[in-house]
């Protein structure tokens, strides 16, 4: 048994290593889809009760989560008055997030502006991105991507009071903390895929960041594989050991619906495995995976069902008091397992 546990620290190191990468704006090359059903076939988990070597490598880097750290974010977050996309503190929000990315993403963070045209007024706005690379080998037309994301902006339920206090403790500054640490223990792990943690502005207006960042995309022929969406992850109205996995299903393009559902019945498989959560699988919402669903790419989001349950839903009651960091903890636990898994290290 000494030697087991041995072996397993050797690789452990041996699989963290520091890594840079860049991501520019102007890339260019098509990422071909890949067949998510063959992946996702590959990664069956064993019926044997004994995980072999790459299994208990991904549960010490689960280990990771930092639920200290999930809670800071989420009280920095939501002690700025308000994070609405049209108001004057959203432009402090964008500069404390790109920060905190900083130290994980280093020279491979940018934003992407935008500018938004609503109501005969003008509003540049930045989706803040942050990319991890496959280090051995550039990122081009042979290599998938998978995009992790959640929208930084809040909202009162009268969407057009701007400066109104809305501290947006789970919608989404769960799902922002949930990216910011994955990204921080992410970007430490040699990953097969290339891995861009996305934050948008500009969601609750109608997901107006994730539908120029898909058109920056195209612009640049970059189509993801993949895109995992965290938005409300923080408070459990469906219990503590509950989740909904959102996943495609009749929208706009057909075609993604057969490779969602593969991807949310693998994570529904998995859950077990790592957290102590049970997923349920539940039709696409109107979430920032709309406008990639309809360009054509694979989505997924993993969601609390606070949009129908949560009471303080768009309300100044939405602060950190009401959520249950131990739950948001297992749900970024999830989110990092299905990672690994689908990008094995």
């Amino acid at each position: 048994m000494a030697k087991l546990v041995f072996l397993i620290l050797i690789t452990v190191l041996l699989n963290l290593p520091n890594t840079t990468s860049i991501m520019t704006t102007d890339a260019n090359g098509i990422v071909k889809l890949r067949d998510i059903i063959r992946l996702t076939d590959e990664l069956e988990p064993e019926e044997s009760q004994e995980l072999p070597d790459d299994k208990f490598i991904n549960h010490s880097i689960i280990n990771q989560v930092d639920s200290t750290k999930l809670k800071d974010s989420i009280d920095t977050l939501t002690s700025f008055h308000t994070r609405h996309t049209k108001s004057v503190y959203i432009e402090n929000v964008t500069y404390w997030l790109q920060n905190e990315l900083q130290s994980a993403c280093s020279d491979s963070i940018y934003f992407h502006n935008f500018t938004k045209i609503d109501q005969g007024s003008s509003y540049y706005l930045k989706n803040i991105i942050c990319s991890k690379d496959n280090p051995a080998s550039p990122f081009n037309n042979s290599n998938d991507l998978i995009l992790i994301t959640a929208h930084y902006d809040s909202r009162m339920r009268d969407i057009n009071q701007p400066n109104a206090r809305a501290p947006g403790a789970d919608d989404d500054a769960s799902g922002v903390a949930a990216v910011l640490e994955l990204a921080r223990i992410l970007t430490q792990v040699n990953l097969k895929s290339n891995i861009q943690f996305v934050l948008f502005s500009g969601e609750e207006q109608g997901q107006w960041g994730s539908t120029a960042f898909v058109k920056h995309l195209k612009a640049n022929n970059i189509k993801p594989d993949l895109v995992i969406n965290l938005d409300m992850i923080g408070y459990p109205s469906l219990g503590l050991d509950k989740i909904e996995i959102e996943y495609d299903q009749g929208n706009k393009s057909k075609t993604n619906d057969k490779y969602s559902k593969e991807v949310g019945e693998f994570i529904k498989e998995i859950d077990s495995k790592y957290t102590n959560l049970e997923g349920s699988l539940s039709p696409l919402g109107k979430t920032d995976l709309v406008p990639f669903e309809a360009a054509g790419i694979t989505v997924i989001g993993i969601h609390d069902g606070g949009s129908e349950n949560n009471p303080h839903y768009h309300s100044i009651s939405d602060t950190p008091a009401t959520l249950n960091i131990e739950y948001l903890t297992s749900v970024t636990e999830l989110a990092l397992a299905t990672i690994l898994e689908l990008s094995s290290c």
